[in-house]
């Protein structure tokens, strides 16, 4: 008991490298960078405290509720298709239609989701380009697709709802594979047939996972920015500003210098971020109680 006591430090060694880099890699860099949000700094020289301006600034500035209301439009636009055919996908490889061959679609699918988003903007801009992109040279057009301020921020969904398919398949299969395959059986028994047991059975006991993939589309889409950077980065201003969102005004104020500028654009984007997912969740939760 004595030994005991004398060690009791020794479970506190074990965690202290996590703490350590815990503290040192995110929580002082938070607290600096939201004291660093109430400030006007270009990365060298002396901190300049100019209190709420950034915020004050932000709030007043146009281009950021454009970009807001972009960033939504991705979210919403993109979720709702892609769910649908996740979903089904999910169903149909969940299901023994496609039997054992299910084995290969499954990691082709998935395969956006691997890829690195540079490579795959970049290859969506090879085949929307202006100048021999693939889709105008197929039908001997030169449309502008990621050069023009009306039609480049479909180009952007698109690759968008490419790249998530597979990421809300997987998440939609773990959630098909948690239900009891004894209640589908209980529901042939009593003459249910696939569509009844799909909308009746399946769709309300995966309203837990539906709920997940809500909140983190929605996460990541407020966090989209290699997307718009890329496909429309040698668009010019016009094209390039219409598609972008929120986190690429944070980008261009971080490469301008205006380290204050970008900290309260985080900021603002973390709000919003909390705000969002708490809204979806109470809602969910009400309509379950309910």
């Amino acid at each position: 008991m004595r030994l005991y006591k004398r060690q009791w430090y020794i479970p506190y060694l074990f965690i202290a490298p996590f703490v350590l880099s815990f503290l040192i890699f995110f929580v002082v860099p938070t607290v600096y960078s939201f004291a660093l949000s109430f400030a006007k700094y270009p990365g060298y020289g002396v901190v300049k405290w100019i209190g709420t301006k950034n915020y004050y600034n932000i709030l007043h500035y146009s281009r950021f509720w454009d970009a807001l209301g972009r960033t939504m439009f991705y979210w919403i636009a993109k979720f709702i298709p892609v769910t649908v055919i996740s979903f089904m996908i999910a169903v149909c490889l969940k299901s023994s239609l496609l039997g054992r061959i299910s084995k290969v679609y499954k990691p082709i699918l998935f395969m956006p989701q691997v890829c690195a988003v540079t490579a795959s903007a970049l290859i969506f801009g090879l085949i929307f380009a202006n100048q021999g992109g693939v889709i105008n040279s197929l039908t001997g057009t030169t449309f502008a697709w990621t050069e023009s301020a009306t039609w480049s921020k479909w180009v952007v969904l698109l690759m968008m709802g490419w790249r998530g398919v597979g990421w809300f398949m997987v998440v939609y299969l773990s959630g098909l594979t948690s239900i009891n395959p004894e209640i589908y059986e209980a529901a042939r028994i009593d003459g249910a047939n696939a569509a009844q047991s799909l909308f009746h059975i399946t769709v309300p006991l995966m309203k837990q996972t539906f709920l997940f993939a809500f909140i983190m589309d929605a996460i990541s889409s407020l966090r989209m920015y290699t997307e718009a950077a890329v496909l429309t980065g040698n668009a010019g201003g016009n094209a390039s500003a219409v598609a972008e969102g929120l986190l690429n005004l944070l980008m261009t104020n971080l490469n301008s210098g205006n380290f204050g500028m970008a900290c309260a654009y985080g900021w603002i984007i973390f709000v919003i971020v909390c705000v969002v997912s708490m809204a979806i969740f109470v809602s969910m939760k009400e309509k379950e109680d309910a």
